[in-house]
């Protein structure tokens, strides 16, 4: 499929994401759509959606309940060809001011991240929008949105990412090395977008909600 940075290009992805449109979410919202959308960027470039099983009818589709684990913010999990630790797309929504914070990072090292704000009513804005079964329309200046993505979200991750070693090593081991040094607030954050039920720390999650440290909560586009 070609690049989606065009709107009907974007549009056949997300429908490809989600058939039954906004429609189809379990809570149709704008947010929801917006951080679709930047997944479909993601997939777009190459990012592998990691998903149970691996079980999925197509690449775009994202993770099982992606649209209602958290309150506000969508995680997505994806590996990279190439590339050792699992890498992370967080959207989370301040509705009060109607921005919404695209986070990059790499599991286990909590220095590749990188932040866009964008301003939801400009890219989705009209909600009644949201009950239809079709995608067309529903999403605003795609032209503008994945080149940002890719300048201020992908690239960097990517070229800051770890390479995948060469040397055979067990999944524990892997695990083990991309949640290194779990108890910074950045990291434990990581950890509790990666696995929200919770867990013991170094299996994937830690008790506790734990918040965005401030100094990611920066600009607007």
């Amino acid at each position: 499929m070609p690049s989606i940075g065009s709107v009907q290009k974007m549009e056949e992805a997300l429908s490809l994401a989600e058939p039954q449109g906004p429609s189809g979410l379990i809570e149709p919202d704008a947010g929801a759509v917006l951080a679709l959308a930047c997944h479909c960027a993601m997939v777009d470039n190459g990012f592998v959606c990691m998903r149970p099983n691996g079980d999925a009818s197509s690449k775009w589709m994202p993770q099982p309940r992606w649209s209602v684990e958290l309150k506000d913010e969508w995680v997505f999990r994806y590996s990279m060809p190439g590339k050792r630790n699992t890498l992370v797309l967080h959207c989370s929504l301040q509705r009060a001011s109607g921005r919404m914070l695209a986070h990059t990072i790499e599991a286990g090292n909590e220095r590749n991240s990188h932040l866009l704000g964008l301003l939801l009513e400009k890219y989705v804005p009209d909600a009644s929008k949201l009950s239809s079964k079709s995608w067309e329309g529903v999403l605003q200046h795609t032209d503008a949105l994945v080149p940002m993505m890719q300048q201020h979200l992908l690239s960097p991750l990517l070229e800051a990412a770890e390479d995948a070693i060469n040397t055979a090593c067990s999944s524990g081991e892997a695990w083990a090395a991309g949640n290194a040094g779990a108890r910074s607030p950045a990291s434990r954050w990581l950890a509790y977008v990666m696995n929200p039920l919770g867990g013991p720390e170094g299996a994937g999650g830690g008790a506790g909600s734990y918040v965005v440290p401030a100094v990611l909560l920066t600009g607007v586009a």
